[in-house]
């Protein structure tokens, strides 16, 4: 089994080049012209793929795609006007996949309302209703910490059909360490082992918004935020990657301060794992990533 390290998606190579000998480049075949803007060119190229997808095969697959921390479902906007999926998940819906986009125990409502493992029970149900709708095919996604949850996901559910991992992030191992975070987790520790593990109580917290990283303070009771924050815990990602036995798809924003230059080392070996970067920030890596996603689904399902 093979994995590829990196393959790259900028501007520059999503504008293709010309070969006056084979007839012209990707922007020719796909009817683009040097003045298209780069919302054009992934709006042509989407189209393309979209052409390529069968509705009937595709109708047969389910794809639960899971935001990230503090936000709302994916393809809704937040209270700040911003929509993240707001491409993809029209794009997956047009495809004939079903989609589903439901609202986890990390939202800006309900963060944090369970544990790490505990999350995956609104991934089930998601499922679930995919299943219910004629689903016989299942792949989970998500962007963030809603990569990490899919990705976790994965580890106790090996018969999915992959996992689409968009700048995942939350990794326990580097999060629990940070000067911010270490305080309170090593007295949230104090209160488990005390018996006060179920008191709701504030807590520090980080995330990645369009500026960058940001601390903030979230409610959570001292087991929820251990399960969520310790590097020995279920939410470290190393530890996950080496359970994982289904494809994975990595999109990787090079504009984005949480995500690796290359595949990670821990990244399992599968002839279906790909590990892309792509011209995109932390919050945008769902939507520029969208022509790889869908090419991605083409392949993984084209082999079962």
């Amino acid at each position: 089994m093979t994995t590829e390290r990196a393959v790259r998606v900028t501007p520059s190579n999503v504008r293709g080049s010309r070969n006056p000998q084979a007839g012209g480049g990707p922007s020719t075949l796909l009817g683009m012209t040097e003045e298209m803007t780069l919302p054009q060119r992934l709006a042509a190229i989407i189209a393309l793929l979209l052409a390529l997808a069968s509705p009937a095969a595709a109708g047969q697959i389910g794809i639960v795609m899971l935001h990230g921390l503090g936000g709302v479902p994916l393809g809704e906007a937040n209270e700040a006007g911003r929509t993240i999926g707001g491409d993809l998940i029209p794009a997956l819906r047009k495809a004939g996949y079903l989609v589903a986009t439901p609202e986890l125990c990390i939202s800006h409502r309900r963060a944090y309302d369970r544990t790490f493992d505990g999350c995956f029970a609104d991934v089930d149900a998601a499922v679930a209703s995919l299943k219910s709708r004629g689903a016989t095919t299942i792949f989970v996604g998500g962007q963030s910490s809603g990569a990490l949850l899919a990705l976790g996901y994965a580890t106790a559910h090996p018969d999915l059909a992959g996992v689409i991992a968009c700048a995942p992030a939350h990794d326990a191992a580097r999060v629990g360490r940070l000067p911010e975070i270490a305080p309170a987790l090593a007295d949230a520790r104090t209160a488990v082992a005390a018996g006060r593990g179920d008191v709701v109580r504030g807590e520090p917290d980080v995330n990645t918004g369009p500026k960058g990283r940001y601390d903030f303070s979230v409610r959570a009771t001292p087991a929820i935020y251990v399960s969520w924050f310790d590097p020995e815990g279920p939410a470290v990602l190393d530890s996950i990657l080496a359970r994982v036995t289904v494809p994975i798809l990595w999109l990787a924003g090079t504009r984005d301060p949480t995500q690796p230059a290359s595949a990670p080392d821990a990244l399992p070996s599968n002839p279906y794992t790909r590990f892309v970067t792509i011209d995109s920030d932390h919050l945008s890596t769902p939507d520029i990533g969208t022509p790889a996603i869908l090419t991605w689904l083409l392949t993984v399902t084209a082999q079962n």
